[in-house]
């Protein structure tokens, strides 16, 4: 389990056992984005120095001003303008870290989300192309080549066993979790782990896509815009606005 996993068990609990009883999946999405920003802007506000950023805002705005009406000398001007760079600089400061460790819910949200809403465990029976690379190894596994480093698998009921040309044992089907790639362990595993595993470092393959269905959030666009991913980001942003201006936080 990676870094950003730790909390998955339960977001999937919460999800299945309270929210899927009476809500259908966008408008879970939507209460994940509204939870997600709450719990992020609340961290921001507690880890935040609210009172210094309200005078400080006050003190850019000032100088600003000043810098809008003055009319003098340039060594005047610029005197205004270094002094509205290092509050603005001043500002980045007071903000920056409590901005980034406020944004670690979404992430831990965003990293479930796409492991579980994004893909379709499909139904026994099922005709699922599978793709290796490099495409001039071979496999064994129950299932049609139709051309080179491409399979078509029935998706099975029992236990389907995907073996390489050295009889390393490389995956189970059917998948315990809907993520459509496998690929060798890296360093960022560590924070993303692949519920399914990996391929170990002594096969020949490299990356294996299997291509699950796919669920869509949002119907129209291009295709990046179709995931869960970007459905719930949208509630964040917009929930996060609508908190920031009703509270007026800086």
């Amino acid at each position: 389990m990676g870094f950003f996993d730790i909390p998955s068990p339960f977001f999937s609990w919460f999800d299945t056992v309270i929210l899927s009883t009476f809500l259908s999946p966008m408008l879970k999405l939507a209460v994940w984005g509204i939870i997600g920003s709450v719990i992020s802007m609340g961290l921001y506000v507690l880890l935040s120095s609210q009172d210094k950023l309200s005078k400080l805002k006050i003190e850019i705005s000032t100088t600003r001003k000043a810098l809008n009406n003055y009319n003098g000398e340039f060594s005047g001007a610029w005197k205004l303008i270094s002094k509205s760079l290092k509050l603005s600089g001043k500002q980045i400061g007071l903000t920056l870290v409590p901005a980034v460790l406020a944004s670690l819910p979404v992430l831990f949200l965003l990293v479930w989300l796409g492991t579980d809403y994004n893909y379709i465990l499909p139904e026994a029976g099922t005709v699922i192309e599978i793709t290796i690379s490099p495409t001039s190894e071979t496999i064994q596994l129950n299932a049609n080549k139709t051309e080179d480093g491409k399979w078509q698998l029935i998706w099975p009921t029992e236990t389907e066993q995907l073996i390489d040309s050295k009889d390393n044992s490389i995956i189970n089907f059917p998948l315990t979790k809907a993520i459509p790639i496998l690929h060798k362990r890296q360093w960022w595993n560590s924070l993303f782990d692949n519920p399914n595993g990996y391929i170990p470092e002594s096969s020949p393959l490299e990356q294996i896509n299997i291509a699950l269905p796919q669920n869509k959030y949002i119907t129209i666009g291009p295709e990046w815009l179709h995931s869960a991913e970007v459905a719930f980001l949208l509630f964040v942003v917009i929930c996060s606005l609508i908190i920031q201006f009703t509270f007026r936080i800086n």
